[in-house]
């Protein structure tokens, strides 16, 4: 696992912990419908994110992702520039 995506998993996993304290890092690849997350704590996350990577992201494109790992994929490409 890259730097960039320690950091990522660190961020995300910070958050399910505020929910649930023994949320692990199996829980990063599981859907967010099952996450006990509403849209508030994944606006939070988005933010936490783009703060920690020092990237802008949009909220239309986050809002809509089914799963945690989008959310890595979507902020790993944003980080890289690409």
């Amino acid at each position: 696992m890259s730097e960039m995506e320690e950091r990522i998993s660190d961020v995300m996993l910070a958050k399910l912990r505020e929910r649930e304290p023994s949320s692990g890092p199996e829980d990063l690849t599981r859907p967010v419908s099952e996450l006990d997350l509403d849209s508030l704590d994944l606006v939070e996350l988005h933010q936490r994110l783009e703060r920690e990577l020092h990237v802008k992201g949009d909220l239309r494109e986050t809002a809509g992702f089914p799963l945690l790992s989008d959310f890595s994929a979507y902020f790993m490409k944003l980080a890289s520039g690409q």
